[in-house]
């Protein structure tokens, strides 16, 4: 059930998610700029172990964080390859996919059983967030993302998808366990030490990277607050209501995101982005009320 509290947490939430997101695609390297949040957010936000002391936690807690750490740095690892390979309209609808991995992680792993609505609002929210950011009203160009040609990029996209479903999932019984602040402080933390460790095998990154951190040395400020804010609301929500809502009405940010578009970047509205954005709204609908 989703309750009045989660879902203005997720809408806090999904009002802020585009914005960050926005910075890291405009970033001069996406693999710097997200080790950069990684760090930042390490130092700036280590005062949280002393709120939040960690030799409470229970060893299943641990394992939970190291999960998770593991699931994050996987999905973070392959939305910049697949913003690298491939253009947003390719890429952005098969990542949105993930609510349908949720459903299904959830269901083996978290035991939830969604009712059959709202499981027709997850697919529902699918469609209406792929519709989003095509041109036209046409099968062939619903489908584009997924043409061989483009195989790199949709192995890359499709891989975000699932490792971000891997870690709703995890999120989800680590909140549990753990307070949600000291969960991401430390899933976060250490999901970072695994981006710099790979970054490090990669010469070519490890020259340009004081260049990259003063060219976006700001955004990456504002970027590492929005993400912990952004994401932190998601995790007290997972508290409340089931994963697989949540992740689902998540995806009312890409509606956010086009709408920021109009509003900063002076882009248009039209028909298709507009059926998208009504389609995802009936989803959201079906799964608020009868999930």
């Amino acid at each position: 059930m989703i309750t009045e509290i989660s879902f203005m947490l997720v809408i806090v939430s999904a009002v802020i998610h585009p914005i960050w997101n926005m910075l890291l695609k405009r970033s001069s390297d996406k693999f710097i700029f997200y080790l950069n949040i990684h760090l930042l957010f390490t130092f700036l936000f280590s005062f949280i172990l002393f709120l939040y002391p960690i030799q409470n936690m229970r060893m299943s807690g641990w394992v939970l964080v190291l999960f998770s750490a593991a699931a994050h740095f996987f999905y973070q690892a392959f939305l910049c390859r697949a913003y690298e390979l491939g253009d947003l309209s390719l890429t952005y609808p098969i990542i949105r996919s993930s609510p349908i991995f949720v459903l299904l992680l959830a269901l083996v792993f978290l035991r939830e059983v969604p009712s059959a609505a709202a499981v027709v609002g997850i697919i529902i929210v699918i469609i209406g967030a792929q519709l989003i950011n095509q041109k036209g009203f046409n099968l062939k160009e619903f489908l584009a993302p997924f043409q061989p040609s483009h195989k790199k990029a949709i192995v890359a996209a499709a891989l975000t998808a699932f490792f971000s479903a891997c870690y709703s999932a995890v999120d989800k019984k680590g909140v549990l366990e753990v307070e949600p602040v000291l969960f991401f402080y430390l899933f976060f933390a250490i999901s970072g030490f695994m981006f710099l460790g790979y970054l490090m095998t990669q010469p070519q990154r490890r020259t340009r990277y004081f260049k990259s951190l003063n060219t976006d040395k700001f955004r990456v400020g504002i970027a590492a607050l929005l993400e912990f804010a952004s994401y932190i609301l998601i995790l007290y929500a997972f508290r409340i209501s089931k994963v697989a809502y949540i992740i689902a009405l998540r995806q009312i940010s890409v509606v956010f995101g086009v709408l920021y578009g109009i509003l900063f970047l002076k882009e248009r509205y039209g028909k298709v982005r507009l059926a998208g954005s009504a389609i995802m709204f009936i989803g959201i609908f079906l799964i608020t009320v009868f999930g």
